[in-house]
């Protein structure tokens, strides 16, 4: 099979690279840094800035490869802050997040025949976090995103949106607040690797850190803001 994995040089898409690394697929893997990716067997580095849409939209347009899994793991998060965000740095966040993945699928989609498109969002997605803003309304329209696409593509190319929770890697071990449910990197991947092969539509985890926000999710606005704008502080 041919594989892209965007976001592969470390965390969760470097795991993915070594689950997906079988010896038989071919995975095109796609980072700003791709030291340590190049001369694997199998392993296509593509050293490419999500942020440089038109890099983006261009580098797959012109590359003439049919995917069978597709996965768009690639994601920036700032540091948590009460602060009001620089446009700069919240652009950068959808260009990464959410833009470079339509401007990529642009120049995929057509040559695919069937197969799969992963979308690796989050539970921050379903709260508006204030001190997360960017990394939240960009997850958060991917979910809209990721419903919209699997609907055009069906039932041919199947599209499943994933919604971890807070997983170790590089990006989590910044953060300076507690982290409930955190998973190890091996446990989430394998999760993750469990909605892929299982084709789930919208796959979300850990359950009870899901339920939680669900039930939040159910109270009143008012309670709701108050809660946020209390751990905001």
């Amino acid at each position: 099979m041919n594989i892209l994995i965007t976001g592969a040089s470390r965390g969760i898409g470097r795991e993915l690279v070594n689950r997906f690394d079988n010896g038989i697929n071919k995975i095109y893997a796609v980072a700003r840094n791709v030291e340590g990716l190049e001369g694997m067997d199998n392993i296509i580095p593509v050293s490419l800035d999500l942020a440089d849409i038109q890099s983006v939209r261009e580098y797959f347009k012109n590359l003439d490869v049919k995917f069978d899994i597709v996965i768009a793991n690639a994601a920036i998060s700032l540091p948590h802050s009460p602060s009001f965000t620089p446009f700069e740095d919240f652009k950068k966040t959808f260009d990464v997040n959410f833009l470079s993945i339509h401007a990529m699928l642009e120049g995929v989609v057509s040559k695919m025949e069937k197969g799969k498109i992963v979308l690796i969002s989050s539970l921050a997605s379903l709260v508006g976090a204030p001190s997360s803003m960017p990394y939240s309304a960009s997850k958060r329209a991917l979910n809209s995103y990721a419903q919209s696409l699997r609907n055009l593509l069906a039932p041919d190319i199947k599209v499943i949106n994933i919604l971890p929770g807070f997983i170790k890697t590089d990006m989590t071990d910044k953060n300076d607040f507690y982290m409930p449910f955190l998973m190890d990197l091996k446990s989430g991947v394998d999760r993750i690797m469990y909605a892929i092969e299982s084709n789930k539509k919208e796959y979300a985890f850990p359950k009870r850190f899901y339920y939680l926000i669900k039930l939040f999710n159910l109270l009143p606005l008012s309670i709701q803001d108050k809660l946020l704008q209390k751990v905001s502080k």
